[in-house]
């Protein structure tokens, strides 16, 4: 009997000292850390939309492809816009054909000028110095006359040399007008040339709005390269294709969500912490990560961002907020933790418990 109370007394304080310790050692995690089971994997979730209504002609991936960013997508029926693209291209070409052609005009028409003017200047001033010598020729048989004229009167010589010295100056005076109108028909021709560079203004106008009409082929043009490209759907981020939503042949309307994608290097764990814990929490606090997914391993993890609003200000519409408030309901507030060394496979939304170091195990010494 003695021995049987020995062994119940020994086995109840070996329960008691058990117990103690796993109070110790539930008491210590406590005080050294901050659990969690509402966790789960997040990621910055792309969602790719169309921009244009149309009908889908392929689609080049398939969920689970990985893609990069340029990486053609989707693509859609451009049959109309490739048919105006061709006959704007069209257009343009012969709209550059005319500016071309009004320039060549121009160009020949002052290469034309250029010449005549020079000719006719030429031609004047020949004029002009074949003018300066009936003048001079003129005033000498002016003289002549005079001279001849003061003979007869002494006679001194016949009559006859007076009458061809008078005919010789009216000759010479015949030339000297004929000269002088053939100046002014050639200034006049001059004139007349000059006056054909208005033609030169009138194709500078030409010109100017052939090519005003070519920078707006050119701007419709680009603008349905635009239009064109627009369904030409490509990948925004590097990823995963998560899923795709719709199937070729289909029609869709602007805004319609194709696909969505994923960065799977572009993760992290969000934890819910009850607003009780949250004081003690700190970036750069160390994090033990478990994941449903695998229960036999444990992750490495950091807090990198603390929010500093609730979760239910975050999903309730104002009018709520107020009675949420006044049932005192415990809040919580969300906390990203990155992930240092990741699973081989992870999925946004997969579902984790996180245990936070929130003080140094050597506290208590």
């Amino acid at each position: 009997m003695q021995v049987r109370r020995f062994i119940l007394r020994v086995v109840s304080i070996f329960f008691v000292l058990l117990g103690a310790t796993f109070a110790c050692y539930e008491l210590f995690h406590w005080m050294t850390h901050v659990y969690e089971f509402d966790a789960r994997i997040k990621s910055d979730l792309t969602r790719v939309s169309s921009k244009v209504n149309g009908t889908i002609d392929k689609i080049l991936v398939n969920e689970g492809d990985q893609v990069k960013v340029g990486d053609l997508l989707i693509i859609m029926n451009g049959d109309g816009i490739n048919h105006q693209i061709n006959a704007l291209d069209a257009e343009l070409n012969g709209q550059k054909a005319k500016t071309k052609k009004f320039k060549a005009q121009k160009l020949n028409l002052n290469v034309e000028l250029d010449a005549q003017i020079s000719t006719k200047n030429e031609e004047i001033k020949s004029l002009k110095v074949e003018l300066k010598a009936l003048l001079t020729r003129e005033i000498l048989a002016i003289k002549k006359l005079e001279r001849t004229k003061y003979l007869v009167s002494k006679n001194l010589t016949s009559k006859k040399n007076l009458d061809i010295d008078q005919d010789y100056l009216l000759n010479l005076s015949g030339q000297v007008y004929v000269s002088e109108a053939e100046i002014k028909v050639a200034q006049m021709e001059l004139m007349e040339i000059i006056a054909k560079r208005s033609k030169i203004d009138i194709l500078d106008q030409d010109i100017i709005i052939s090519d005003m009409a070519v920078r707006r082929l050119v701007a419709q043009l680009q603008e349905l390269e635009v239009e064109l490209e627009e369904r030409r759907i490509r990948s925004p981020v590097n990823g995963i294709v998560d899923i795709v939503f719709k199937n070729q042949g289909e029609y869709i309307e602007d805004a319609s969500e194709i696909l969505v994608l994923h960065d799977p290097e572009n993760i992290w764990i969000e934890a819910n912490i009850e607003e009780n814990q949250i004081r003690h929490l700190q970036l750069g606090q160390p994090v033990k990560i478990d994941f449903n997914a695998y229960p036999f391993n444990s992750f490495k993890g950091e807090v990198i961002y603390i929010g500093r609003v609730t979760l239910s200000d975050l999903a309730m519409p104002k009018a709520d907020l107020g009675d949420s408030r006044s049932r005192k309901l415990v809040q919580r507030i969300p906390v990203k933790i990155k992930l240092i060394d990741k699973p081989e496979i992870t999925a946004p939304g997969m579902l984790a418990e996180v245990n936070i170091q929130i003080q140094d195990k050597g506290f208590l010494k």
